[in-house]
Order: structure tokens, then sequence, then C-alpha cells
């Protein structure tokens, strides 16, 4: 993987490193969760326009090169590891930002699954350089993007 991906990109001086881990469990089976968080149709087909995500080269697959672009927002990336059924590692590359490449800079997106009581717990994890000024903002926009998450989730994979 080249230095220009992932966690290990250079921060600008000043900056601090954020981890957002949001974790929950949902109501339907570990292959469902797992089918669903890696159908590019979940991504790409329930964006609102001007957003879009783009997969480069196939779906979820390691290597796949993919964007999420719109107003005030770019998030290229390459998938690394991915382990069926359980892990997948999305590292994005340098030049990714959320709101401005001055403010904001996600530099990966892990996504685990496992077997759990009353279903399968999800477990989220978004690492970030962030400007010292956003750096509260930026833990709160997290926490209710990914609480929206789990709502998605739960109302995707519900069986009929």
């Amino acid at each position: 993987m080249s230095d220009l991906a992932g966690p290990d990109q250079p921060m600008p001086p000043g900056w601090r490193s954020h981890q957002h881990v949001q974790r929950f469990v949902t109501p339907a089976s570990r292959e469902r969760v797992w089918a669903w968080l890696n159908d590019p149709a979940t991504f790409t087909d329930t964006q609102v326009p001007p957003w879009r995500v783009e997969f480069l080269g196939g779906g979820f697959a390691p290597g796949v090169v993919t964007t999420h672009h719109g107003p005030g927002l770019h998030l290229p990336g390459v998938l690394g590891e991915i382990r069926e059924g359980e892990y997948r590692d999305l590292q994005y590359l340098y030049g990714a930002y959320a709101v401005s490449f001055r403010l904001l800079r996600p530099t990966r997106l892990q996504i685990a699954v496992a077997d759990a009581p009353g279903g399968t717990e999800v477990d989220l994890r978004i690492d970030a350089h962030v400007h010292p000024r956003l750096l509260r903002s930026w833990a709160f926009s997290q926490r209710l993007f990914w609480r929206r998450f789990e709502t998605w989730t739960a109302t995707a994979t519900a069986t009929a």
C-alpha cells in the first residue's frame, strides 16, 4: 500500500488524530448484514444527488478503488484487507477530505461484524486527521451520522 493511503498519511503540524468507534447490534444474521454491507448498490443506489459513490475495478475486493464525492466531500480510497463475513478495511488516499482539505482528512474506515445475542454486532471505526478548531464538531457529527447508519442497517437487513 502506498504511503499516501491509510492511517500513516502525513498529518499537518498541530492537527489532531481522531478515531470514532460505533458499535451496535442489529437484529439480522451476520450473513445478511455482511451481504448488505458488501453490496455496492447499498452505497451507489442510496446517494442523494449531487453526492455519489463509485467503484473502479469491481465491487468490494482488495485493491478496488472507490470514491465518495459531492459538495464538501471527496473520499477516494483503496479497499485493503477483506476477511469474508467478518472484516473490511478502506484506506482513504491523501487528498481525501470532508468539508475542506484544510480542516478534515479521513484516513481509514474499518467495518467488522460478529455474531451477537439478538443478531449481529457491527463495529465501525473511522480514523481522521482533524484541525483542532473542528475536533469537537467532527466528533459530534460522527456520532450523529453513524447513529443513523445503525438505523439504516436495521431497516435494510430486516427480514420480511
